[in-house]
């Protein structure tokens, strides 16, 4: 079935999308810590009270990948969302449409979550964004970070050859 625009305001309707719901956005939320803490993640709290972590990629640590965990979350119905996001690279001029239409592509095979694009014109920057229920167990929280993680840095590494991030 195909909806037009009409349908999905009307869809949507019902809903309303409130930014900030659990992490007010004043201050670190303590869900994220409490589960950081519970699967021995050690991470700061950056000036907008969300938590930057950086994560190994391999065993001998040659490789990091930085993580955000955001602590405001968004509410759509019933549902509160936190949103996980790692940078993968940052365009050299406007992204290649090759990369892009791969990106897209992987995005179908990769269950949870998906690739976006911040920014405009020459500067641009491809992150791995996961979205999980803003209470998600520590369980939850390793399986998303883990996800964030490996997405992003292999696609840091297919582009750059670099581990800056």
């Amino acid at each position: 079935m195909r909806f037009t625009l009409p349908a999905l305001i009307l869809l949507a309707a019902p809903f309303s999308l409130a930014a900030q719901v659990g992490g007010s956005g004043k201050a670190a939320d303590p869900r994220v810590a409490a589960a950081l803490k519970e699967i021995g993640v050690s991470y700061e709290v950056d000036d907008d009270q969300d938590y930057k972590l950086t994560l190994k990629v391999d065993e001998d640590g040659e490789r990091t990948q930085i993580v955000y965990v955001i602590s405001a979350t968004e509410e759509y119905g019933n549902l509160e969302i936190r949103e996980i996001w790692a940078p993968a690279f940052k365009t050299k001029g406007k992204l290649d449409a090759n990369v892009a239409r791969e990106m897209l592509r992987a995005n179908d095979r990769l269950k949870l979550g998906a690739w976006r694009l911040y920014g405009d014109g020459d500067d641009q920057m491809a992150v791995y964004a996961v979205q999980i229920d803003a209470g998600a167990d520590a369980e939850a929280m390793r399986s998303a970070l883990e996800i964030v993680l490996r997405v992003a840095d292999a696609e840091e590494l297919e582009q750059t050859g670099k581990d800056d991030y």
